[in-house]
């Protein structure tokens, strides 16, 4: 418990760089969240059951938050050093 505590409290500066590979992999989760939200809406747009269209609406919003989440946390790790501190 005390090392999770201590791992917590180290500086915010090691999280600053991301490796090519975690890009990679922000970029492929951002390409996927952007994907689905672009079918379910369209989803939503082409239905005609009310149930099934609000279904498809909150799906679409859920992946829209998801993508928002990870561009919003690329773009913290995007910022200069002196910025961050």
């Amino acid at each position: 418990m005390q090392q999770m505590q201590q791992n917590n409290q180290q500086p915010q500066q090691g999280q600053a760089m991301l490796t090519s590979k975690n890009l990679t992999i922000l970029e492929d989760m951002l390409n996927y969240e952007a994907l689905n939200y672009k079918k379910l809406d369209m989803y939503a747009r082409t239905c005609n059951d009310p149930q099934l269209k609000n279904v498809c609406n909150k799906a679409a919003q859920l992946h829209k938050q998801h993508f928002d989440m990870l561009f919003n946390y690329l773009n913290s790790h995007n910022k200069p050093a002196q910025q961050q501190q």
